[in-house]
């Protein structure tokens, strides 16, 4: 992961714990964590047969205001809430056409809302074209 677009995302702490950080071997995998036993970043990628549109209202309860996230560098569409984002993207696998990757970043600073949304942004779009490299996706 990018560790500078991650580290944005973590409250300031002294223990870092991290669980399943092999999140690309299989679908539905998940990866948290946690600072200070704070739960602060929760990641999952799903391995889906067509995409989901993070806009469509079978989505919405995921998200507390959502937003429709700017067009993004790579192929995909995006949604953003106060404390996390879905991006579907296609991957041109078998066994996975798109994938679905789910953020969730609580934040504790009590910072502007703006200024969180944007460090989710900033770590997905570094995160996601990762995780389809990882996965060996043709598109």
């Amino acid at each position: 992961m990018g560790e500078k677009e991650l580290s944005a995302l973590l409250p300031d702490g002294d223990k870092l714990e991290v669980t399943d950080t092999s999140i690309v071997t299989k679908s539905g995998s998940n990866c948290d964590v946690s600072v200070d036993d704070f739960p602060a970043v929760s990641l999952t990628v799903e391995q889906v047969d067509k995409f989901y549109d993070p806009m469509s209202k079978h989505e919405s309860f995921r998200f507390t205001n959502r937003k429709k996230m700017a067009p993004l560098p790579f192929d995909g569409s995006g949604a953003m809430g106060d404390n996390n984002i879905m991006i579907s993207t296609s991957c041109g696998l078998p066994q996975a056409d798109h994938l679905v990757v789910l953020l969730i970043a609580r934040d504790k600073s009590g910072e502007d809302v703006t200024d969180h949304r944007s460090d989710m942004e900033a770590f997905m779009v570094d995160f996601v074209p990762r995780v389809k490299r990882a996965m060996a996706c043709t598109t």
